[in-house]
């Protein structure tokens, strides 16, 4: 018997969708959303009646039902500190959605999704998994930052990292909760995270560490706050130079790292390479970073993203860091198989949906 589960993910510009058979992918869509018609909406709430439509006529192209459907997956935002893992969507969670103070599209999945397992009538359930914020309630040695009026975020790319480290401990033939893993997660923002026994324990945010395809990194605070006064910029305009103009795009005016890679090893540009090289080992300076949390016992360092395709990148990273642990490569994002697997497990018993 089929057991199909609808995962939704939306992101800024498009929703992703899918519909798998248990762990089994049979269908998925990128589901885009032209900039003229999101510019109707004065913010992400007044997005949900069309983001649910879209959803449901997907549903629709499949031949399915809400009725037809053993769960479904949702990716939650920034609703507070939430454990990683699953949690089941019920009024007080739909709430927590609507009124968080941080905006996020995937604040609108978890609505989405508890509307319809509602008209499904079938006693179905919504599930969110592995949230924006679910690094769950950090140790407070970590959220020090020099500045007592200023406490360190505990936002990172939790899905995906957490994603390859399940797998990565199948690969490894350990438990889960006996490994300690170092993710590097290689996208537009990068981040390096500590996964101790399939928690995030600490981690290296993309606006702290090195810089990425969009993002500044850790600019230098004092030369930052001068640049601020000086440059006439508001906060939002300084904030959009910092993630989204910064970076690779602010060096080299591109986002891909195919792009840096064209323009360095076949254009012969010397100051693309040295600004790929320098990205590359200030990452790994980030990686590095993390292993002295606990005390160097690291089983492995697993590479991630979209910018892990890349065979020199992750050859440069690995002949810094392997010194700590062995690397592997685990190259793409796994958002979409992540979520249905998470709910399968929950559908199955194997794991255990907390409640907010």
């Amino acid at each position: 018997m089929a057991e199909y589960i609808l995962v939704i993910n939306p992101g800024s510009t498009s929703t992703k969708v899918a519909v798998f058979d248990g762990e089994k992918e049979l269908h998925s869509m990128n589901i885009d959303h032209p900039a003229e018609e999101l510019k109707k909406f004065v913010d992400i709430n007044e997005q949900l009646p069309f983001r649910k439509v879209a959803v449901m006529k997907y549903l629709e192209s499949q031949s399915l039902k809400p009725s037809d459907l053993a769960g479904i997956a949702a990716r939650a935002g920034a609703i507070g500190q939430l454990e990683s893992g699953a949690y089941l969507i019920d009024e007080t969670f739909v709430n927590a959605c609507r009124t968080s103070q941080i905006p996020h599209p995937a604040n609108l999945s978890p609505i989405i999704a508890y509307e319809i397992a509602e008209e499904a009538g079938t006693g179905i359930c919504g599930y969110a998994y592995d949230a924006v914020c679910g690094c769950g309630v950090p140790d407070p040695i970590f959220t020090y930052t020099g500045v007592p009026e200023i406490k360190k975020p505990f936002f990172t790319h939790v899905l995906n990292s957490r994603a390859v480290s399940i797998e990565q401990a199948k690969k490894d033939g350990m438990k889960l909760e006996d490994t300690t893993y170092i993710v590097c997660h290689l996208g537009g923002g990068v981040t390096s995270n500590l996964i101790k026994g399939g928690k995030v324990l600490d981690f290296v945010g993309d606006d702290e560490g090195g810089f990425s395809p969009e993002r500044s990194g850790g600019v230098p605070c004092r030369e930052l706050v001068k640049f601020c006064f000086r440059s006439g910029l508001s906060e939002k305009q300084v904030q959009k130079k910092l993630k989204g103009q910064g970076g690779l795009t602010a060096y080299l005016g591109v986002n891909d790292a195919r792009d840096v890679e064209r323009m360095a090893f076949e254009e012969g540009n010397e100051e693309a390479k040295l600004v790929y090289d320098a990205m590359i080992m200030q990452l790994s300076k980030d990686i590095a970073s993390l292993a002295p949390v606990v005390c160097g016992k690291v089983d492995k360092i697993i590479l991630t993203g979209g910018m892990a395709y890349s065979s020199y990148l992750t050859a440069e990273m690995e002949k810094r860091v392997s010194f700590i642990a062995p690397v592997s490569v685990s190259a793409g994002t796994y958002e979409m198989e992540a979520l249905a697997k998470g709910i399968h497990r929950v559908l199955a018993g194997e794991e255990q949906a907390q409640v907010l």
